[in-house]
């Protein structure tokens, strides 16, 4: 294992050094979400061996990343404050290793225990002041395929964000004719507001949490995959009552077979909304930072009868009622005041024992299939954030990415053991599912 920091090829601007974060910044958790993307060996090696191989790579990597971090400086730094990134250019806290398996044999059958392992952690030698904002972990297989994680400080960076990252990285590293240009101005659209509550004892986002949203045992994650053709199919099924999205398809079926099992408790679906294309003038598409606004759907459990089409479309109407008009309203001069509201009414909505609660996050239509860093696509990519079942601390949790094979989608599930159980049993589910599947 090799530790060391990537620094910016050129020196960030002096003037760009200080870097402020959003009101919507302010309210994240300074917590990683990591993203792993596999990538095979599909090279004749131009009669190199597989060491020589990994070792042009390596280089490779890292010089690309150092000339990306010029264009990208914020991600070279640390977050300092609640307030601030210092753009000090201390670099991507960066980890490279050698894995002694080949890459098929790895990806057969994902072992999330072993994957685990494949994530990015600070050395707990190394002093640290402030949060790193990336941390990357190369890991190279005995067959010259390779596995990249990223995973940035969500005080700054959202999903799309990260993959902004991924794939200006990548781009500059296969020298692509046409570039990703990523802009920093969520500040400006969102300003941040040093009066809002905070103390170190209870900061700000935990506003955003609640003691109800955490469940005490043993939890259990399971990939659940749709195929393009079983999800035209469920989206089909769901948009009997309005057209509905393939996310929202996936997120309703889940809900429902999910709701089947717990039937006697209401439950919440919290849904994270992009709102990028909801500002006036819209932000640009690769504008990094915190750009999310939540809402959520409720299930009541005197309800009989439940139908995916009809929590289809309860999602439909949560997501949109986050509209310019709600934006607008977080922009204005008392933008604060609302911004304040709305979270303490959040955490009085989720606040009670008696209701399930599910979190979601979708990186669908964000390009985690297309980062190609001049060897290929990856062959799969996946969310590290749910791979530990050992904690007794857990939330329900639905993650979804696209698949790298088609046109599909994956549903990373974690749920109490003994509701995970009956869920992979569920019939309806399994007509459109199938259940930790291979990658390859």
């Amino acid at each position: 294992i090799s530790r060391e920091h990537i620094k910016p090829s050129s020196p960030t601007p002096q003037n760009l050094r200080y870097y402020k974060l959003s009101i919507l910044d302010q309210i994240e958790a300074p917590i990683y979400n990591p993203l792993m993307f596999f990538y095979q060996n599909h090279s004749d090696n131009n009669n190199k061996s597989v060491e020589e191989v990994i070792r042009d790579r390596s280089n490779h990597l890292k010089q690309s990343l150092s000339e990306t971090l010029t264009q990208i400086y914020p991600f070279a730094g640390k977050v300092a404050s609640e307030l601030h990134v210092d753009c000090n250019d201390d670099g991507v806290y960066y980890i490279e290793t050698r894995v002694d398996d080949r890459l098929d044999n790895v990806l057969n059958k994902p072992n999330n225990k072993f994957l685990q392992r494949l994530i990015p952690v600070v050395d707990s030698s190394e002093k640290v002041l402030g949060y790193h904002v990336s941390m990357v972990q190369v890991n190279f297989f005995r067959c010259g395929g390779v596995s990249i994680t990223v995973q940035h400080n969500h005080k700054f960076a959202d999903g799309r964000s990260s993959m902004i990252f991924m794939n200006t990285w990548a781009s500059i590293a296969r020298q692509a004719s046409t570039r990703v240009y990523p802009s920093f101005v969520g500040s400006s659209v969102f300003p941040q507001n040093p009066q809002l509550p905070f103390s170190p004892y209870i900061p700000i986002w935990y506003l955003k949490t609640s003691p109800a949203l955490l469940k005490h045992g043993k939890s259990a994650t399971t990939r659940f995959v749709f195929n393009a053709l079983a999800l035209r199919e469920l989206k089909a099924k769901a948009s009997k009552h309005q057209p509905v999205s393939r996310v929202v398809a996936v997120l309703a079926v889940l809900w429902k077979c999910v709701t089947d099992v717990t039937h006697s408790k209401p439950s919440i679906l919290h849904l994270p909304v992009n709102i990028r294309s909801k500002c006036s003038p819209k932000l640009h598409e690769y504008s990094v930072g915190n750009s999310i606004m939540g809402t959520y759907a409720k299930f009541d459990s005197d309800i009989n009868n439940l139908e995916v089409e009809s929590m289809a479309s309860q999602l439909k109407n949560a997501i949109e009622a986050v509209n310019a008009e709600s934006v607008d309203k977080l922009r204005s001069k008392n933008g604060h005041v609302h911004f304040v509201e709305n979270l303490r009414n959040s955490m009085e909505t989720f606040s009670d024992y008696k209701t399930e609660y599910y979190m979601t996050s979708s990186l669908c239509n964000l390009g985690t299939k297309e980062a190609d860093f001049g060897w290929g696509k990856p062959i799969w990519s996946c969310i590290g954030s749910q791979l530990n079942e050992d904690v007794p601390i857990f939330t329900n949790r639905i993650l979804l990415m696209d698949s790298c094979c088609d046109e599909g989608i994956e549903a990373w599930v974690t749920l109490e053991k003994q509701v995970m159980d009956v869920v992979k049993c569920n019939t309806e589910l399994l007509s459109f599912a199938s259940v930790d599947p291979s990658p390859l």
